[in-house]
């Protein structure tokens, strides 16, 4: 599925959260190694939904939209879409809040020039051409490659090959939305347990679930408002 519908189903809480979930733990770092590999169209690995008509308790939505068909629950990959929703979008994803969020992953910044991407760092950034937010170029920044040129060649033949230059690395980091994730699907027969169990053995593969988060997730599995 592209990230931009992805994105999109979010947004529309088409996909939600479950309650028994944590929150986004990932890193400044884990951000831009996802973002790293997305531009180098290398695999980041699959996103896990469980496609239910009568999903769990999902996390700070207080109504599901009355809709057709069924709701996707994120069993896997929420660290990534929440990731992507925030640097493509700038904003914290519908089942967030600000204090669910321990690091703000919005501050990373793309190099016209090389491609590479780091975190804010307004000694190094601050007045340099080169330098542009990631938010700042999914959101229509006025971001003029032929004019960063000028400022950054030494001899003016050397202006259009920079441009050509910045242009293909903004080209290519703008292209990210329209790549692909592959998704699975839990059988929508599935119950909570299996659900929660499917998530534990999908997450203790990554960035390990705590015990108190695996209990946590089971207690709020079958009591929401635990």
């Amino acid at each position: 599925m592209k990230i931009r519908e992805l994105i999109d189903g979010i947004q529309k809480r088409d996909i939600v959260l479950p309650e028994f979930e944590r929150e986004c733990v990932w890193s400044q770092e884990q951000a831009k190694q996802l973002m790293v590999s997305l531009v180098r169209d290398h695999p980041v690995g699959s996103v896990l939904f469980w496609k239910t008509d009568q999903p769990p308790e999902p996390k700070n939505v207080d109504e599901l939209p009355e809709k057709l068909g069924m709701t996707q629950a994120i069993l896997d990959g929420q660290q990534r879409l929440t990731t992507l929703h925030m640097l493509i979008t700038g904003e914290i994803p519908p089942f967030y809040v600000k204090d669910d969020i321990r690091y703000d992953l919005r501050h990373l910044y793309f190099n016209l020039d090389t491609g590479d991407f780091q975190h804010d760092q307004l000694s190094r950034m601050k007045g340099n051409s080169l330098w542009w937010s990631v938010v700042d170029s999914y959101n229509d920044a006025d971001i003029n490659a032929f004019k960063t040129a000028q400022q950054e060649a030494s001899e003016a033949l050397d202006v259009f090959a920079r441009a050509q230059g910045y242009n293909e690395n903004l080209n290519t980091l703008r292209g990210v939305p329209g790549g692909e994730l592959p998704v699975q699907w839990m059988p929508p027969r599935a119950t909570v347990t299996e659900a929660i169990d499917i998530f534990d053995r999908v997450n203790s593969q990554g960035t390990r679930l705590t015990d108190a988060e695996l209990a946590l997730a089971h207690i709020t599995g079958e009591w929401p408002d635990g």
